[in-house]
């Protein structure tokens, strides 16, 4: 049978804490499951007595202190390292609320994942918003539950021993190593805290072409409660979550429509096979004009950045943006074109505009169904 914990990471939210663990007893198990709660060095006393009087339920119960504060990154460093003893680990930080049929999807995923060697870890959070462009996201459909991206997921995963000891392996040698935008990491990911593990595991993924899978229907959702790293709620980052067992579809990375790199951005080869004519052309895919001119490397762009001489050109008014190019939408909104005839434009401009229309017309569809 497969040992695969649960591990809570807590330090000095009680309240979540208690929301969290409300919510695991809440949930179903095919067997029994044993929970890790992992806290801090100086943490909260209320975290403490919580995990100590916490009765779980569904098998063992293992309390973890650290002496001293080691921080958010070494923390989850250690919680990874979890996997020498087990199959998997499941990671939970405490501002989550998970859905109930939460384990089933991660044994499923991980009996058909577990062998790819792509395959980085399994997101339980589905991914809705790009961080760099602080946009809406939506990745492109297909007859498949997942999709698959180069950015970590830090709002419940699980990491399978295979997919842990290729990265602790990797960040044995650079985690002393500066990261910077010729590694493929967005700059505003570069800029996190060095507390962040979730930039290291991001760089490692580009460099060795790895991917998460995401679900398509979320199984955790995250209150974004104030913490150590937040000063305010985020509301914005709770999602509707999958409440009942299904069967799940799945597909593998190499047959997926759904394949997007560190920016949100579909790779090239997955658009060549719905555009025969673009697999002429070596591209790089920029549609939500975020990635710096000045570090690609391809002879061609693929990008809503403006450009004097353009080979191809689409619109841009279907979601998500690159079903525009799949149908062959007409428009000026995205172009084809060498990189070297592409104008660099303001892109705090660019997406200050775009997200100011996200919401115009937000409203106005409130202001229309909700009279």
């Amino acid at each position: 049978m497969l040992s695969i914990p649960i591990v809570v990471v807590a330090y000095n939210r009680p309240h979540a804490l208690g929301r969290l663990l409300g919510s695991l007893s809440n949930a179903t198990y095919p067997c029994m499951v044993k929970l890790i709660i992992s806290i801090d060095g100086g943490a909260d006393e209320q975290v403490r007595i919580m995990a100590k009087e916490y009765d779980w339920e569904h098998g063992e119960k293992e309390i973890i202190q650290f002496k001293r504060n080691i921080g958010l990154r070494k923390h989850i460093i250690e919680c990874g390292n979890l996997t020498k003893q087990h199959d998997a680990v499941i990671i939970l930080e405490d501002d989550l609320y998970v859905s109930p049929g939460f384990y089933n999807y991660i044994l499923s995923s991980y009996n058909y994942y577990n062998d790819d060697p792509q395959i980085a870890g399994i997101s339980l959070y589905s991914h809705h918003f790009n961080e760099t462009a602080k946009l809406p996201f939506i990745p492109l459909s297909d007859e498949s539950d997942v999709f698959f991206m180069q950015i970590p997921s830090s709002w419940g995963q699980c990491w399978t021993k295979k997919q842990w000891q290729k990265f602790s392996k990797w960040y044995k040698k650079n985690k002393r190593k500066k990261i910077t935008p010729s590694d493929g990491v967005p700059p505003d990911i570069i800029k996190w805290p060095d507390s962040s593990w979730k930039k290291y595991y991001c760089k490692y993924m580009v460099q060795e072409n790895n991917y998460f899978v995401y679900p398509r229907r979320s199984y955790t959702t995250n209150f974004g409660d104030p913490g150590t790293h937040f000063e305010g709620k985020l509301v914005f980052l709770q999602l509707p979550l999958q409440l009942g067992n299904r069967n799940l579809i799945y597909k593998e990375l190499k047959t997926s429509d759904s394949v997007y790199d560190s920016y949100c951005e579909i790779i090239p080869d997955r658009l060549n096979k719905f555009v025969p004519e673009l697999s002429e052309y070596n591209f790089t895919v920029d549609l939500y004009n975020t990635k710096d001119k000045n570090e690609i490397d391809t002879p061609y762009l693929l990008t809503t950045k403006f450009s004097t001489d353009p080979i191809m050109k689409f619109g841009k008014e279907l979601k998500p943006h690159e079903y525009n190019i799949i149908v062959g939408i007409k428009g000026d909104d995205i172009s084809l074109a060498l990189t070297k005839k592409c104008i660099h434009a303001n892109q705090k401009l660019f997406l200050l505009k775009e997200e100011l229309l996200y919401h115009y017309h937000l409203r106005e569809y409130h202001l229309k169904y909700n009279k």
